[in-house]
């Protein structure tokens, strides 16, 4: 058994990965030291106890994968020292907490991924200055992306790893030996990252009901290394600046309603190694770049879009043009000139008629001489029938 001074005293507690099930305690207050808490990937269910605002010297939060339900408390806006939330995979609802943006100021990690979590997302998150991984997908948030983002400053700072641990809080090791770590989805896998975690920087929204146009201050968070915005309902046209995003490796943009044309910023994302707009509107040619033409031809499909690694030939005017788009025009050039030769045909004709009927009408000398062209020609005609019955009807032998 652990002493009232021992619990009073703990400053790690790991559980991850048994198979714990029942409520989380609701006992907390009694761990005013704990620095550390990880119960992730067991089975607790039921709500998060309000008790948990007593540890206000927490700086790292894990219930990842659990079946926890209910609101995130309003008690914790009191840990104002946590560095990281995880609160992945579990079937927690409501919005996020407007007090999580000022109540947490050194929050860095904040993951939500894949609960029912709805709403819009508050300006006030772009208070969290020193965020690095901001995880809310797989939830039903709806709105548009807060115009704030580029306020996110630690993902547009270039930093080292030597400076998370020169701090009152390393980041990475509790004394001397125990690493935080965060699990993210880049490149569509899930990555686990351990000691490098402080250098990973990652928005990842996608999977929403979110609308509206990416805001360009997304764009000045040059240091980011993974966006994720698919299966979301955004629209207007892919920022003209997004190149500025020089260690971008990972842009996932598919499944939403974009149009326009790819900017030709893209030539230069050299860092590159993922890229996929497909299921887009997106119109014109791919930018040429030899980092493009390396990504598979799904990453575009679901566009109007032409060139490289596309199969589709691009026209004079960057739209697509296939194959047989030739053959077609000549064609329907060809089918063209036949139907106005019918068309001068038919009116040389019906001129012609008219002009014949019209003489008729108006000059006797004419009419009289057709009706007795027209009277001889019936006479041989029916004088040839007439012959020809007699034959068929004579009675042989």
């Amino acid at each position: 058994m652990l002493s009232n001074e021992t619990i009073s005293g703990l400053g790690f507690l790991h559980l991850w990965g048994n198979q714990l099930t029942g409520d989380i305690p609701d006992c907390w207050m009694k761990y005013s030291s704990l620095q550390y808490l990880n119960i992730g990937n067991n089975m607790f269910s039921g709500t998060i106890p309000n008790s948990v605002g007593f540890l206000t010297g927490l700086t790292s939060l894990n219930l990842h994968n659990n079946e926890i339900s209910g609101q995130i408390p309003f008690s914790m806006r009191n840990c104002t020292r946590l560095v990281k939330i995880d609160l992945a995979n579990n079937d927690l609802d409501g919005s996020i907490p407007t007090w999580m943006g000022t109540s947490l100021p050194e929050l860095m990690i904040l993951i939500l991924r894949s609960n029912n979590l709805s709403g819009e997302i508050s300006p006030d998150i772009c208070h969290l200055n020193h965020l690095q991984i901001l995880d809310l997908s797989d939830n039903r948030f709806s709105g548009i992306i807060p115009r704030c983002t580029d306020n996110f400053t630690a993902m547009a700072t270039k930093r080292s790893l030597a400076e998370y641990g020169t701090g009152e809080l390393d980041f990475n090791t509790y004394l001397g030996f125990f690493q935080d770590s965060a699990t993210v989805t880049t490149k569509r896998n899930e990555l686990r990252y351990d000691t490098i975690v402080a250098l990973v920087t990652n928005i990842d929204l996608s999977e929403n009901n979110l609308s509206g146009d990416i805001p360009k201050e997304l764009t000045s968070l040059t240091e980011l290394r993974s966006v994720n915005l698919s299966g979301n309902h955004f629209t207007g046209i892919i920022p003209s600046n997004i190149g500025d995003m020089k260690q971008l490796e990972s842009l996932d943009l598919s499944r939403n309603s974009l149009s326009g044309e790819m900017p030709n910023s893209f030539r230069g994302m050299s860092t590159l190694n993922y890229l996929n707009v497909s299921y887009n509107n997106l119109t014109g040619r791919i930018p040429e770049s030899t980092q493009l033409r390396g990504f598979n031809a799904s990453s575009f499909i679901g566009n109007n879009l032409c060139g490289p690694p596309l199969t589709s030939n691009c026209s004079s005017s960057d739209g697509p043009l296939k194959k047989d788009d030739n053959h077609y025009k000549s064609s329907s050039s060809s089918s063209s000139k036949i139907e106005w030769l019918y068309v001068f045909v038919s009116l040389g004709y019906a001129v012609g008629l008219s002009i014949f009927c019209t003489t008729l009408l108006l000059k006797k000398s004419w009419r009289e001489a057709y009706y007795e062209f027209m009277e001889n020609m019936w006479n041989r005609v029916s004088a040839y029938f007439y012959i020809k019955w007699r034959k068929l009807t004579k009675p042989s032998g």
